[in-house]
Order: structure tokens, then sequence, then C-alpha cells
């Protein structure tokens, strides 16, 4: 019996972590953003929007080309690559979230892309606080 050949490119019907069921819910998540940026991202089209639109047109839309990046690396069965992406994934999200809290900053976010001086995980650390379930950022933002 000879032996069964590994693939040298995974496909959607042979990919290897197929069934698994976090995996599962993975991509459940991602159809559903997916469906819900194809309903709200045209109506920002051709349309002056505000500071905090902007910033998050750009951030929404580098998350979900990041997370589908991590879904095409799991795939193709290379964990680490798309586990080093989650880190800027999370940035993302870290970042929607701060400038939610915080809506002054916003002035920081868009200066901050030019004189390094973007909002990032590495310049601010985030604790849950159990005392009043807020969540508080410290250090340089």
């Amino acid at each position: 019996m000879a032996p069964r050949e590994i693939p040298v490119i995974f496909t959607p019907d042979n990919e290897p972590y197929l069934g698994r069921p976090l995996l599962f819910h993975f991509d459940q998540l991602i159809s559903s953003a997916m469906e819900q940026n194809a309903i709200t991202a045209p109506r920002s089209h051709g349309t002056v929007l505000t500071d905090h639109q902007n910033m998050a047109c750009q951030v929404i839309a580098q998350a979900i080309s990041i997370t589908l990046s991590i879904r095409e690396l799991i795939r193709q069965g290379y964990l680490f690559g798309g586990h080093f992406l989650l880190r800027a994934l999370v940035e993302r999200a870290a970042i929607l979230l701060y400038l939610n809290l915080y809506p002054t900053e916003i002035d920081r976010w868009k200066r901050g892309w030019d004189q390094n001086d973007a909002l990032a995980l590495r310049k601010c650390s985030m604790r849950f606080r159990p005392s009043n379930r807020a969540l508080r950022f410290e250090g340089e933002i």
C-alpha cells in the first residue's frame, strides 16, 4: 500500500482542520462580519464622514482583512502565522474600543500615522477592573 501524499496546497475540501468546532465558529463569525460589512460599507462611499466614522471604516476594513488572512493561514496549516496575526487583530479591536470610550483621542489617532504616535497595544495596556467592570487603559496611548 502506497503512503498517502500530503497536498502542497490545501483547498476548502481537504484542509487539515476542517470539521473542528472552533474553526466552524470562526468561519461563522467571518461570514457574519462579511455580510454586515457588505451592508454597511457601501453607505460610507461618496459620503462626507466624521473623523470617527473615517477611523472606523479604515480600522474595520483592516480587521476584516487580517481575519481573512488568519483563516487562510489556518486552511494551509500555518498555525503559527495565524497566531502571529492575532496581535494585529486585537490591536484593531483595542483601537475601536479605546476611541469609543475616549472620543477626544481621535486627533491622536489621526496624527499618529504620520508622527509615530498611533494607538497600539505596545503603547497601552488594558486592565479589567472587577470592582466596576469597566476597562481601564494605562500608560502611553
